[in-house]
This record gives structure tokens, sequence and C-alpha cells, in this order.
């Protein structure tokens, strides 16, 4: 699978094990600034929390009539 889009030049390379490890500016468009308050306020695993939820919702509303 290839998402290099996704990521910033320099992480283009690294694996997914790598990528789960990587610093949030690893995302393209992602700042080193951003990383750092988004870090700050939510922690990795907190953000990794409110990530799975949000899907979560997007895909349980998919399948509400």
């Amino acid at each position: 699978m290839n998402i290099n889009k996704f990521l910033d030049k320099k992480h283009e390379k690294m694996s997914f094990k790598e990528l789960r490890e990587a610093p949030f500016n690893a995302l393209s468009g992602v700042s080193e600034n951003d990383a750092r308050l988004v870090n700050e306020a939510f922690g990795k695993k907190e953000l990794s929390k409110f990530v799975k939820i949000a899907q979560a919702i997007v895909t349980l509303a998919e399948a509400e009539e």
C-alpha cells in the first residue's frame, strides 16, 4: 500500500511500525508546531482513541437509516 502522498517526504520510506512511533508531523501538512500542540493537548495514545471513536461514528452514520 502506497501512502506516500499522506506523509512528509522524510518519512516516506518508513515502515508502518516505524510510522506508528513517528511524530505527528510525519503526516503531510502537519507542522512541527502543530505536532507539538496536539501532543501537549492529547498525547499520541489519547489522540488515537479519539480518532477511533470518530471513525466509528462515521461508519455507523453511513449505516444508519
